[in-house]
């Protein structure tokens, strides 16, 4: 699998503009704000619909338009297809946001996610390792659905039995009690549930394994990589088990739940526990540990993806070379021959490394 030709319109701040991807490893050049960093975006766009840089995608269009369009080929085992993201203005809600491919738009955009697959690092957003639960979950519920469609659908249900289990406690909580309201959320809560925290023990598991030996080639040392529950701790991924463990933590919190109106255990508050050692990185490494340790989960990621879904996934790494010392930016660019396409931005292009970028594919933007 890879990315052949990428076309942009009204998109960040190209009117519009073409570029072309050969397979293996293409280098994409040009000083701050010159729009390298937005080719990635539109990428990682068109593989999961969204922007990791833009909570509402109305951000993407390009200033004074009122759209945008982003359109990919992609070419696997010789066949080629295309995907296209629309964004319009809508009147209250941001941006619509329409997904097509081969010209054919889909009932739901996010159909589309699974066809491509994508590993994106941002050098400039190290919360996957510094910030909060929210973010490693997100990092991981990204990665899951890319590969299950199935684990997509359960998030989707989640979210909904999540809120609507909240509404019914907020309610009794403000002296509206009718607890058999409560019932039927808290099933589909611990349904959806038990399923994405079975999945995410699975799937760290692998992570762990792959970004331990990554992280040392990158010169750093072993990265364990710990997935922490907040049902089920032990349990790994025998669903029926931690279906039976949630029931028991939301018997045991009821009373509390009840008193602040809100749902206190699931998978909604999980984390990913990283450590170098003995250092949690979240609270004590250093930015260096911090940004090779998410560089480290990004390669995992795509490792993972490839052994999972028979597909070699698109990396794409965002300003690594300028960015990382030269002994590490040379062994990422060691592994550039395991993936079948990797996509580099950086600022400039180190005298250190130019050996070794000679025979890669340079796009400068202006």
């Amino acid at each position: 699998m890879h990315l052949t030709n990428l076309t942009v319109e009204n998109f960040r701040a190209y009117e519009r503009a073409r570029f072309e991807f050969p397979p293996g490893l293409t280098v994409v050049l040009g000083p701050n704000a010159s729009g390298k960093t937005t080719l990635l975006e539109a990428i990682n766009l068109l593989a999961t619909t969204t922007s990791p840089r833009a909570p509402n995608v109305k951000q993407l269009i390009r200033r004074g338009e009122t759209h945008a369009r982003a359109t990919g080929t992609f070419e696997r085992d010789e066949a080629e297809f295309a995907i296209t993201v629309s964004l319009g203005e809508a009147a209250r809600f941001g941006a619509r946001k329409s997904v097509e491919v081969d010209g054919r738009e889909l009932t739901r955009s996010t159909e589309v996610i699974g066809r491509v697959q994508v590993a994106l690092f941002w050098v400039g957003d190290l919360d996957v390792v510094k910030g909060p639960p929210a973010e490693r979950r997100r990092f991981v519920n990204t990665a899951i659905g890319q590969l299950s469609r199935r684990h997509l659908d359960d998030l989707a249900r989640y979210r909904r039995a999540l809120r609507q289990r909240n509404e019914v406690l907020r309610a009794i909580a403000g002296g509206r009690p009718d607890g058999r309201q409560l019932a039927p959320w808290t099933r589909a809560l611990v349904e959806s549930g038990a399923a994405i925290t079975a999945d995410r023990w699975d799937y760290v598991a692998s992570l762990a394994r792959e970004a331990a030996p990554l992280h040392g080639q990158l010169g750093a040392e072993e990265l364990e990589v710990l997935y922490r529950p907040v049902i089920g701790d032990g349990l790994e991924w025998d669903e029926d088990r931690l279906a039976d463990a949630f029931v028991e933590a939301l018997e045991s919190r009821r009373d509390e739940e009840l008193s602040r109106g809100t749902t206190l255990v699931g998978p909604h508050r999980d984390d990913i526990r990283l450590r170098v050692g003995e250092v949690d990185l979240r609270r004590y490494g250093s930015q260096g540990q911090q940004r090779t340790a998410a560089l480290a989960l990004t390669l995992a990621q795509a490792r993972v993806a490839r052994s999972r879904s028979e597909t070699d996934p698109i990396l794409l790494l965002d300003d690594c070379l300028s960015e990382l010392d030269p002994d590490r930016a040379a062994a990422l660019l060691d592994l550039t021959g395991e993936y079948c396409q990797m996509i580099v931005t950086s600022a400039c292009c180190p005298e250190a490394l130019r050996e070794r970028l000679s025979d890669a594919h340079v796009i400068e933007t202006a």
